[in-house]
């Protein structure tokens, strides 16, 4: 974003800057620039069926994604996921480079009330800005630079849900936009006669809402989910500091797009079920004015199956394990300068993101909690067009624990 890169403009922009530099840290690589890393915000068991979670039924089978899917919870539940992540990136100019780092996607409680109303809070990770860049600097003295980035759009989020009929249920989200972008730019140099130099470029907006509404309709084992999210703007201020200056600016609005999500769940027998989901979000240029950035519609397509455990006792281990495998693909929103250009005025290339997943889960004996666990890998990334692919593994672990006492005091 121009916003996030205007006083680095003569440096190095976008991509460029990572496949032409020493060790990239942090999140993706191709954080910089733009939005950030788009995150999947449902917990383990949703991540190994592909991120398909919009049609959920259940009291303890609830999405992130779909407010109404809620409805089905008869008590107290707590559920949080922790996102360990690994990758490699290949670029076109250097030798492979690997990096991990942790991140909790969400965390969220949810309680049934008086009158069919199920309300819910959460903390849910939407983008991540994350990098980090070393790189040699030659011309002149020589010195070395790093540029680190923080930050992204996060949501702290309020759910109700109420289940209209047997066969239909309506949720609504309010999501507060948190969040900043930060940059840092620190150079030091190996003749210790001259001084470092460190330039911070911050990015803030107003922590404006939005909304999200959403429906599930079931009969017969077979559910059709969908969600509608709402256009929101932010005011953007730019805070720039150097030594002994620090400047303060707007910088026009961030709009976050309309969207929507819609999906299906489907019994295929006594013990498998496939799941689907479909999700657009309409970025596009109008949603940031920028020389570095381009921006299109977000979009993410997911498939799994899953095979239920088995409920008779004289049953293997593996039996009584649930197992499920998805994959998915998704665009990311961004659009940035190709390999070698200085902005978008010399072409642009997207990020398209493949991915698969397997995993499997732990139901307590009263059934009052369970341990899920994802196992994903995938690739993002073109080496012709954005100068580096990267390859990541990850590792969901998903805790779930709920109150059954709670359920005596109004169902």
């Amino acid at each position: 974003m121009q916003a996030r890169l205007g006083f680095a403009g003569a440096i190095v922009l976008g991509v460029a800057l990572v496949v032409s530099s020493g060790p990239a840290g942090a999140h993706s690589v191709f954080s910089i620039g733009g939005l950030g890393e788009p995150q999947n915000p449902e917990p383990a068991r949703l991540r190994a069926l592909g991120g398909a979670g919009v049609a959920e039924q259940g009291p303890r089978d609830f999405s992130l994604v779909n407010p109404a899917t809620l409805a089905g919870v008869e008590r107290l539940v707590f559920e949080g996921s922790i996102l360990p992540q690994w990758r490699r990136i290949d670029s076109a100019t250097r030798p492979h480079e690997t990096a991990e780092e942790t991140m909790f996607p969400s965390i969220r409680a949810v309680i049934a009330l008086p009158g069919r109303i199920v309300l819910g809070g959460a903390y849910v990770a939407g983008t991540s800005a994350e990098f980090r860049v070393d790189r040699d600097d030659t011309a002149g003295a020589i010195s070395h630079l790093r540029v680190e980035g923080t930050g992204g759009l996060n949501f702290v989020r309020l759910s109700l849900a109420r289940r209209i009929s047997p066969s239909l249920a309506l949720g609504l989200d309010y999501d507060v936009v948190l969040g900043s972008y930060r940059e840092e730019w620190a150079r030091t140099f190996d003749d210790s006669t001259l001084s470092a130099s460190r330039d911070t470029l911050e990015l803030s907006y107003k922590k404006r809402g939005r909304v999200r509404l959403g429906v599930l309709a079931s009969r017969g084992g077979v559910s059709l989910g969908a969600a509608f999210e709402t256009e929101k703007g932010l005011p953007l201020t730019q805070t720039q500091r150097t030594a002994g200056a620090s400047v303060t600016e707007s910088k026009g609005t961030l709009t976050l797009p309309a969207g929507f999500i819609v999906g299906a769940s489907a019994p295929l027998g006594e013990r498998y079920r496939a799941v689907v989901q479909y999700s657009r979000a309409a970025w596009s240029r109008s949603s940031l004015e920028s020389d570095l950035v381009d921006f299109r519609a977000q979009q993410r397509v997911s498939l799994g199956f899953e095979r239920k455990p088995s409920l008779e006792r004289n049953v293997g281990t593996l039996d009584r394990l649930p197992l499920r495998v998805g994959v998915y693909s998704l665009v990311w929103p961004d659009l940035l300068p190709r390999a070698g250009a200085v902005d978008i005025s010399g072409g642009t290339a997207g990020v398209h993101e493949w991915g698969f997943a397997l995993g499997s889960g732990l139901r307590g004996r009263d059934r009052e909690g369970a341990i899920d666990v994802a196992l994903e890998g995938g690739w993002r990334g073109d080496r012709e067009t954005l100068g580096a692919r990267e390859y990541f593994v990850r590792f969901g672990i998903s805790l779930l624990v709920s109150d059954d006492t709670w359920k005596g005091s109004f169902h």
